[in-house]
């Protein structure tokens, strides 16, 4: 797995990614190229699409993740998310609805990684514009390692 972050910290400090500078407490790991993995701070908050995978892992004891949904423009989504966390450690997957202005809460037991995608939608009208118009934001109080 390749280490992406110190690098992107620098540029974005010199302001060679303007984008990344003007959102400095925002992630969005849509911008990470697939295999990498990014270490951030635990003020931040990330940004995640429904389209993928991503690994989220934890770094210090005891730690717990807030997930909630997020429209396009990272304002409240008006639809719930149905959503499956594997915990590496268990070998066991969860699935979970997470609705709009009700995060989900997710504690992680010691260092480990979870996985989070979307789950299949049983109404499956919505489920092609919901991957496209919906994110999800994860939020901790520490840093996160994160990867795609």
């Amino acid at each position: 797995m390749k280490k992406f972050g110190l690098s992107l910290l620098v540029l974005a400090g010199f302001g060679f990614v303007p984008s990344l500078k003007a959102q400095a407490d925002q992630f969005n790991v849509d911008q990470m190229p697939a295999g990498a993995e990014v270490t951030v701070p635990g003020a931040a908050k990330t940004i995640v699409s429904l389209s993928s995978p991503v690994k989220v892992g934890s770094t210090d004891l005891p730690q717990t993740i807030s997930i909630v949904p997020v429209g396009a423009d990272n304002g409240p989504s008006g639809s719930p998310v149905s959503l499956s966390i594997f915990d590496s450690r268990y070998g066991k997957t969860q699935r979970v609805q997470v609705s709009p202005g009700s995060p989900f809460l997710y504690s992680f037991k010691g260092l480990s990684t979870i996985t989070v995608q979307s789950a299949p939608n049983r109404n499956t009208k919505t489920k092609g514009a919901l991957k496209n118009l919906v994110r999800l934001k994860i939020e901790s109080d520490k840093p996160l390692t994160l990867a795609r």
